[in-house]
Order: structure tokens, then C-alpha cells, then sequence
């Protein structure tokens, strides 16, 4: 089947996001750019059908949530904790937050992520506004360990059954070990580090294998905070 998805063109996130998410699967798609909008036409097969609704609901999701979030952040230091409390909060409820989203839009042959958003989801912003509440109080009035705290308890809730290993580091091919997969494919900064952190919380393993010496010094002193390290 033939669909259609359509973002604007500044939607770097739901950009990228679709690009290497697409790619990775092997769903096929073409490209169309106009002064304010970029078209993907899409080729779903009924096996990658559910990929799809999930990918696309996701780059609705993720990069509207983000920029809300985001500005609890403006006026302090991306710090490895102040990234993971971000993330922490970016991931709180994606599942349920998803599954509305594919609700929406499964029928559809034409997914407008915007118009998706703002016509049908945007009740959303009122309980994401609490969410960068909390992130505030958090980033700008508790410790370090308070922040790394909070963020285990928000991930305690998403604990899944799974191990991931770290690959070719800094290019970041995370392994789900418990079936074989890469997991989900999602660069929000241009720091590799940052995005490492935030991948490792998106997936919310029980723990994370690295090989000996490829990571050091306070990152995997931030990674062991989030999630059991096992080096190789």
C-alpha cells in the first residue's frame, strides 16, 4: 500500500527520525521537497505495516514533546544528568502517548505530523507543561544524585525485560540482544555522548554490555546510574 507522510520543513527530529527509522527497517520511500514541506511517499507491505504507524507516531510524538520540554532546560548546563533527567522525561508515558497516536492516524493514507498534532493531539501540551515543571524544579533546586533519583523512578515504571549491546561506539549501534534487533534510532544532538544517554533511557534495558575501554570516565560513571553495566 501507498501512503503519504508530510512534515514541515524545520522538523529536524520527525526529519531525521523517519530518514534512518525507514532506512533501517527497509521500508521503501521517496522524497519531495517544497519551500515549506517535505513529502515522504511511502511503500508499506502488510509485514512492515505496524513499523510504520509506529514510526510515524513516534516522530509525532518526539518532536513535539521535546520542544516542550526543552525550555526547562535553556539557561543551564547540558550536564550528563541534566540530559538524562530530559530524556527521562521525554519517555514518560511514550507507549501510551504512541498507541493514541496510531489510533489516529492507522487509516489514513496521508499522515500530516503537524496537522496530526495540533488538530487532534494537543491536549497533550497541558500535561507535557507538567512534565517541564518537574524539570525545572529538578535541574535548577536538587543535587545531582536527587536528579539521577527521579530518573530511576520515571524509568522504574518502563523496566523491560531486555539487554543491549553498545557496538562501534561513537556510532552508536545499540543491539537489543534479547531478539536480535538495533533499536530505535533517535539523534536529538549533536553530541554523541548526549545521545547515547538518551537512546539507553528510551529503551530503559536491565542492562547494557559494552566492550572493554570503549567507554570511560563520567559517562560511564552517568550510564551505570541509569542501568546495569556489564563490560566484556
Amino acid at each position: 500500500m501507498n501512503k503519504k507522510v508530510i512534515i514541515e520543513k524545520n522538523n529536524s527530529i520527525a526529519y531525521e527520525y523517519l530518514i534512518n527509522n525507514f532506512a533501517s527497517s527497509g521500508i521503501k520511500f521517496k522524497l519531495k521537497k517544497s519551500y515549506t514541506f517535505i513529502f515522504f511517499e511511502v511503500e508499506v507491505d502488510s509485514n512492515q505495516c505496524d513499523s510504520f504507524l509506529k514510526f510515524v507516531a513516534k516522530s509525532i510524538i518526539l518532536s513535539h514533546k521535546y520542544q516542550s520540554i526543552i525550555s526547562a532546560f535553556d539557561e543551564v548546563e547540558y550536564t550528563f544528568a541534566n540530559v538524562a533527567c530530559l530524556a527521562a522525561l521525554l519517555y514518560f508515558d511514550l507507549d501510551g502517548e504512541v498507541g493514541q497516536v496510531i489510533d489516529i492516524i492507522k487509516d489514513k493514507e496521508t499522515i500530516s505530523v503537524e496537522g496530526t498534532f495540533n488538530f487532534k493531539l494537543n491536549d497533550m501540551s497541558e500535561e507535557w507543561e507538567e512534565l517541564k515543571n518537574i524539570g525545572e524544579v529538578l535541574v535548577y533546586n536538587e543535587s545531582e544524585q536527587d536528579i539521577y533519583n527521579v530518573i530511576n523512578f520515571l524509568m522504574s515504571n518502563r523496566n523491560s525485560d531486555k539487554s543491549l549491546f553498545l557496538a562501534q561506539y561513537p556510532d552508536i549501534l545499540l543491539a537489543n540482544v534479547s531478539d536480535g534487533v538495533m533499536v530505535d534510532n533517535v539523534k536529538l544532538y549533536k553530541n554523541d555522548d548526549f545521545n547515547l544517554i538518551n537512546t539507553v533511557i528510551a529503551e530503559s534495558p536491565t542492562e547494557l554490555i559494552i566492550e572493554k575501554n570503549q567507554i570511560k570516565g563520567s559517562l560511564y560513571e552517568c550510564l551505570s546510574k541509569l542501568v546495569k553495566v556489564k563490560v566484556l
